[in-house]
């Protein structure tokens, strides 16, 4: 089984964690009271190990109570556990003092940390409602480094496709041009007219080839910038619809039977789910060998999401070509295989604009299960809208 899935670092994974690190005790136990009353996720690391890994995890923000800088081996600690961020990383870091006792120590610590440009001294006591403003403040914060970390990993995804594209579409076209090329050389040299005639079917077929294939990379780069702002309620089973009447010259040729179960309402964008379904249930026909291809379409609720199914009885998919065939010009190693080698990559570019994953279960001779997640949403994600 192979998917196609959301980074584990994009911005649909961050979460607000506020890491307490204090000596256990009253003071912590009403530190971490007054967070959670606000609304806060506060965590309480053990172990200075934790709470590097919280960092790494992208908390929101650290607060440490004076008792923790006491020790030179706990103050490196969490020295070196804010020195190890990620590159776009400036955690926001409240150290609590009470008296300014060991303000030394905590200038100390200041010194020490690379990263110092978002922490923060408060002397204690203070009031509650000062605290919390703090603390919002430090929020808003990191939320513009949630902002960079974002752009910094679409900016490296553009390069890496863009890089990905100029090898791919090189490849691709050149083939066809030699193709054209060689025909051409043989019309000049072959007198006969039947001959000519098949060359130049030849030439035309080739020319109809990469103008598919020069508009399926249209279609993929226009998705790159595309913005969810647009999302409305969609019904999946109206998108079925839709599909099957669109392919139904198809599901007629090759006497195909398409079904779908009932169906739920989703965000999104109708034409890109369309684009999508229909890119399923037309390669579960189009490479399908058996004499009357079956494509079954279901959806099972998952905690959070949707998982939709579209099931054939085909051939099934080798393991090594399951690796490949998400991936831009990526084809099967089926002879027949005759697509432009995008339509996979064009599902799962649509399907991580909607925020899910796409993926298949298929072994040879066993037909294929390719499924999508989309997320729920809504008081009344439970109802299934049926056909």
């Amino acid at each position: 089984m192979t998917s196609c899935a959301i980074p584990p670092n994009s911005e649909y994974h961050s979460n607000e964690h506020i890491v307490l690190s204090a000596q256990p005790g009253p003071n912590a136990i009403a530190l971490q009271q007054l967070l959670e009353a606000e609304g806060f996720v506060c965590v309480c690391p053990p172990t200075s190990q934790s709470i590097s890994d919280a960092i790494q995890a992208e908390a929101a923000l650290l607060v440490i109570t004076e008792d923790m800088l006491a020790t030179y081996e706990t103050a490196q600690q969490l020295i070196d556990c804010l020195n190890h961020q990620p590159e776009w990383s400036d955690i926001p870091v409240i150290a609590l003092l009470k008296d300014c006792k060991r303000f030394p120590a905590c200038l100390s610590f200041v010194q020490s940390v690379e990263y110092a440009g978002s922490l923060i001294m408060l002397e204690t006591p203070l009031k509650p409602h000062v605290f919390i403003s703090v603390v919002q403040a430090c929020l808003q914060n990191r939320r513009r480094q949630y902002a960079l970390r974002d752009t910094l990993h679409h900016l490296r995804e553009s390069n890496q496709t863009l890089e990905s594209f100029s090898h791919v579409a090189a490849h691709e076209l050149r083939n066809p041009l030699g193709v054209l090329s060689g025909s051409f050389d043989l019309l000049l040299r072959n007198p006969s007219a039947e001959r000519r005639r098949k060359l130049l079917l030849m030439g035309q077929r080739t020319a109809k080839s990469m103008d598919k294939t020069l508009s399926a990379l249209l279609e993929y780069g226009k998705l790159k910038a595309y913005d969810r702002s647009g999302f409305t309620a969609v019904n999946v089973a109206a998108v079925f619809e839709l599909a099957s009447h669109g392919l139904a010259s198809l599901i007629a040729s090759r006497n195909a039977q398409v079904s779908w179960s009932d169906m739920p309402v989703v965000q999104g964008d109708e034409q890109l789910l369309l684009q999508l379904v229909s890119n399923l249930i037309k390669n579960a026909i189009i490479y399908n060998t058996a004499e009357v291809p079956v494509v079954s379409a279901s959806v099972v609720p998952q905690p959070e999401r949707w998982r939709f199914y579209v099931i054939d009885n085909g051939p099934g998919i080798s393991a090594e070509d399951i690796q490949k065939i998400f991936t831009l010009f990526g084809r099967g190693s089926q002879k027949e295989s005759a697509g432009s080698g995008i339509g996979l990559a064009l599902c799962c570019r649509i399907v991580r604009i909607h925020q899910g994953t796409i993926g298949v279960e298929s072994q040879p001779g066993q037909g294929s299960r390719f499924y999508f997640e989309l997320p729920r949403f809504g008081p009344s994600s439970e109802e299934i809208y049926s056909r």
